[in-house]
């Protein structure tokens, strides 16, 4: 039996994403083996195989944060988890694209069963993302409004879907074209394109925003903290616009500053938020957070919009779609039944 690993071979473009096969190997104590179902592609996947991320792994390494599969082996002293449980794993970054993964108690929760792979893999990163920032973060209540950026990718309809439930007033940036999606969630879609969204905001929602949601960084930070209320609050969880063409790559030292002075000019609170920190930080929290967002998913509250299922060895076209903006929610990688 093999496994198959998606591996960076060389930080650059897409064609660094080689597979790898190995031989399985028995889980050490502790550990559990997962032959995974569904896998998630990020933009930070991205930044790392393009050496982009700070302190990104050494060449070779597996991208990937996430994986939900079928636990196929267990080691010796693991009494929570049986062969055939379902489970979702969570790594700090790195180690999902594979056919299967080997998982310390700590990076493992169970899922219920009649929830499908798929959708469950899509809400471990982003759905739980979002939670985190809406609630734990942010405490948004009801009736606030919000503003979110990147609307239509992956984390950007999880706010918006766990905001519609909040009953939150929802504006969010998106490219004309897919404006359609962020409206399906009872937003109001700006053209960032097209538009300026300060003084589209400024104009029609004069007393702010009580939170907004910002991966893009750089300018973009900036320009956010300007559309606050007076009781706002700002949530950088990213730093995007390092993929752009020409883009210095200071993002690690605009990233700490801000995180530094704690508020904005006008002496609102910042909070930059990192899933992988505040799950170190606080495991109790994540699998409080984990086990809500999926019992979401598990009634029908929650639906998670996935743009593609990709074969695990098509990753790195998975990769070329996400970083082109040429998908809508999230994009999954699909393992062997």
């Amino acid at each position: 039996m093999w496994n198959i690993k998606m591996t960076v071979t060389e930080y650059g473009g897409p064609e660094m994403l080689q597979a790898v096969q190995e031989p399985l190997r028995a889980p050490d104590a502790d550990e559990v083996r997962v032959k995974v179902q569904s896998a998630g592609v990020a933009l930070a996947d991205i930044m790392r195989r393009e050496g982009l991320y700070p302190m990104s792994p050494e060449v070779p390494f597996v991208p990937g944060y996430d994986a939900v599969g079928m636990v196929d082996a267990v080691g010796a002293g693991v009494e929570q988890y049986a062969v055939g449980d379902r489970v979702a794993v969570f790594f700090n970054g790195t180690g999902g694209y594979a056919s299967h993964v080997y998982a310390r108690m700590d990076e493992v929760v169970p899922i219920p069963a009649a929830i499908d792979a798929t959708e469950a893999a899509a809400c471990m990163l982003n759905y739980v993302t979002a939670y985190q920032m809406l609630h734990r973060i942010a405490n948004v209540s009801e009736g606030e409004r919000i503003l979110i950026h990147g609307a239509s990718g992956g984390v950007g309809t999880a706010l918006l879907n766990l905001g519609r439930l909040a009953k939150l007033e929802m504006y969010g940036t998106a490219s004309g074209a897919k404006h359609q999606v962020v409206a399906a969630y009872g937003a109001l879609p700006i053209d960032y394109q097209a538009d300026d969204f300060v003084e589209v905001l400024a104009s029609i929602a004069p007393e702010g925003m009580a939170a907004v949601f910002d991966p893009i960084g750089g300018s973009n930070w900036e320009r956010s903290m300007r559309t606050l209320g007076s009781n706002g609050r700002f949530v950088g969880y990213g730093y995007t616009s390092v993929l752009e063409q020409g883009h210095n790559n200071n993002w690690v030292k605009d990233w700490t500053g801000v995180a530094a002075r704690g508020t904005t000019e006008s002496g609102n609170p910042v909070h930059m938020y990192s899933i992988t920190a505040l799950k170190k930080e606080r495991l109790d929290w994540f699998r409080e957070d984990v086990q809500a967002v999926m019992s979401l998913l598990e009634a029908g509250k929650i639906h998670p919009l996935i743009s593609h299922r990709i074969p695990l060895q098509e990753a790195a076209y998975a990769q070329n779609l996400l970083q082109e903006s040429r998908s809508v929610g999230k994009i999954i990688l699909v393992g062997e039944v």
